[in-house]
Parts: structure tokens; C-alpha cells; sequence
């Protein structure tokens, strides 16, 4: 799978909300991976090109609370956390509160926390969900999930790099990786996304997310059409004549049980006329400094002969 594949599945799952259809659930999608794939990268794209997603490094039960009426109200419509594993480094009644909130967020709506007055009438906030994780994290909480029905509300996607070494070259090149995405979705001037979608289609997503957790997999099906309907609205509105079913089989791969490798495109070269530049410098001042030297001792000869 190309980088560029993931950014546009995460920009086109972040508009997802659009598409026209009869369900609610948003649901999410988890970024598992190793350190040093990225991972922070590709989620943090959609705090940077959309408004309506709002990126948080670490969050509680109060401060969703806080946030509940804006997401209620369509201001905040992705919650993107970079790094899952902070919610678990408190105690795990905390964890566990926010766990529970999340998983409320990506389907049947979170309204009220428990130790708020049920009574009260207030909005129902859901929320696309998107975050990055180590593998670590999946092991120790796996069994807990999949009885909460936490994984069922997610994609898991697996990547790795093709190339481990990509980040090093980068910073020895001292150039950062272009993901040459061709376009970005852009939220569309009206209110809706058709979903053009085929049942033929569908019926091939629903078995890309066959490996997936969780056992009942509607949600992630109903995720994964939504995804293939923007894509396919995007590059419709654009005259881009790729077939969106082709990024989604490349993402797909992600999605079974080895996961997928990440191709991260041409490994950025160092800019080799400015090294040229740099040398040259450096090899004059070195020969002037070398001559200046040269010009102070015969000075100073000819101090000591007279």
C-alpha cells in the first residue's frame, strides 16, 4: 500500500459522515504499528486539512464531557488521538471510563456520563475515531475488547515500512518524505455524499474486513462503504479516472491477518548542489585560513631576524 493510499482512506473515512444512508454509527479506525512508521503522521493530516477534526494528545472523561455539545453539533466530527496508549497510563477505572466513552462516541452515541442526572434531556454526540497504537497495546487489551465490543466498532489496520530504513535516509539527506497524495477530499459545497456504491462492491469490502476482530463486522462494512463512496464522489468532482476500489483493495491488505507494508514513495535526495556550495566554502576558507597562517609565521620570522 502507498502512504498516499492511507491519507486518502483517512480523509475519505473523516467525510464519511456525508454519505447518505440509513446509519448512524461513525465507528473508527486504529493505525497498528510498530514505532517509527508514521503513524503520528498520517492521523495528524486531519487535524491539519479539516476544520471539524480536532486532534487531543490526552483526554478524560470530564474534558469528552466538555466536548460532548460541540460534537453533538457537527463542530467536531473526528476525534483523532495520536497515541491510544495515554488513555491507559492512569489508573484503570480512568482508562477504563474513557474506554467506555469511546466506544459509545464511534456507535450508539454517548449522551451522558455516570455520574451525570440521566433524567436530564441532552444531544447525543458520536464521532469518527482515529488513533495510533503499538501492537503491545492490541495483546494486553485484546480479550477485554472483544468482550466490550470495542474491536467490532474499529478497522485495525496493520502497516509496517517496506523500507525500515526510510526515516534514517530521510535524516541523512536532511529532506522530509514527500507521501505525493494527488488531492485531498474537500468537504463538498452541499450537504450530502451520494453513495454510489455497488452491491457487488460492498459484498468485496465485507470480505476484506473478514480477519477482523470483533465477530460482527457491520460496522466496519458500513465504514468501509462510506470510504469507497467519497472516494468515489472525490475523483468523480476532480476527473481523476483511478477506480477507488483499487485503493481499497490496497488498504484491504492492511486489514487481514500479516498486515501490510507501507511504500513510503522515492527516498528524498540530499540536495547535492547546495553540498557542492557548502564544500566549496568550506575548502576556501579552510585554503584562506591555511594562507592567512602561512602570512602571520612569515611575519613573525622576520620580526625575529631583526
Amino acid at each position: 500500500m502507498m502512504a498516499s493510499d492511507l491519507v486518502e482512506i483517512l480523509c475519505a473515512a473523516h467525510l464519511g459522515n456525508l454519505v447518505e444512508g440509513p446509519f448512524s454509527e461513525r465507528g473508527g479506525i486504529m493505525l497498528v504499528g510498530p514505532p517509527g512508521v508514521l503513524k503520528t503522521t498520517f492521523v495528524s493530516t486531519l487535524d491539519v486539512q479539516y476544520q471539524d477534526a480536532l486532534m487531543v494528545s490526552d483526554i478524560n472523561v470530564k474534558s469528552l464531557i466538555r466536548m460532548r455539545d460541540a460534537i453533538a453539533a457537527g463542530k467536531v466530527n473526528t476525534l483523532v488521538l495520536p497515541e491510544l496508549a495515554k488513555v491507559y497510563e492512569r489508573a484503570d477505572v480512568t482508562s477504563k471510563n474513557v474506554e467506555g466513552t469511546l466506544r459509545a462516541l464511534a456507535a450508539e452515541g454517548f449522551s451522558a456520563a455516570s455520574f451525570e442526572d440521566s433524567r436530564i434531556n441532552r444531544l447525543t454526540a458520536r464521532a469518527l475515531i482515529i488513533a495510533g497504537l503499538v501492537p503491545s497495546l492490541v495483546e494486553s487489551h485484546f480479550s477485554a475488547w472483544e468482550e466490550s465490543g470495542y474491536n467490532r466498532r474499529f478497522l485495525w489496520s496493520l502497516i509496517r515500512l517496506k523500507d525500515p530504513t526510510a526515516l534514517e535516509k530521510a535524516a541523512v539527506n536532511w529532506a522530509r518524505i514527500d507521501f505525493r497524495v494527488k488531492h485531498i477530499p474537500l468537504v463538498p459545497l452541499g450537504s450530502k455524499i451520494p453513495n454510489l456504491t455497488t452491491q457487488r462492491e460492498r459484498q468485496r469490502l465485507a470480505v476484506m474486513v473478514k480477519h477482523q476482530p470483533g465477530g460482527d463486522h457491520a460496522i466496519q462494512i458500513q465504514l468501509m462503504t462510506r470510504i469507497l463512496a467519497v472516494l468515489r464522489w472525490w475523483y468523480t468532482e476532480n476527473g481523476d479516472d483511478r477506480n477507488p476500489m483499487d485503493v481499497m483493495e490496497r488498504f484491504g491488505l492492511s486489514l487481514g491477518k500479516n498486515g501490510t507494508a507501507m511504500d513510503l514513495g522515492p527516498t528524498p535526495r540530499a540536495n547535492l548542489k547546495m553540498e557542492e556550495e557548502l564544500i566549496r566554502h568550506s575548502a576556501g576558507s579552510l585554503l584562506a585560513h591555511r594562507r592567512w597562517n602561512k602570512d602571520k609565521v612569515r611575519k613573525a620570522n622576520k620580526k625575529r631576524k631583526r
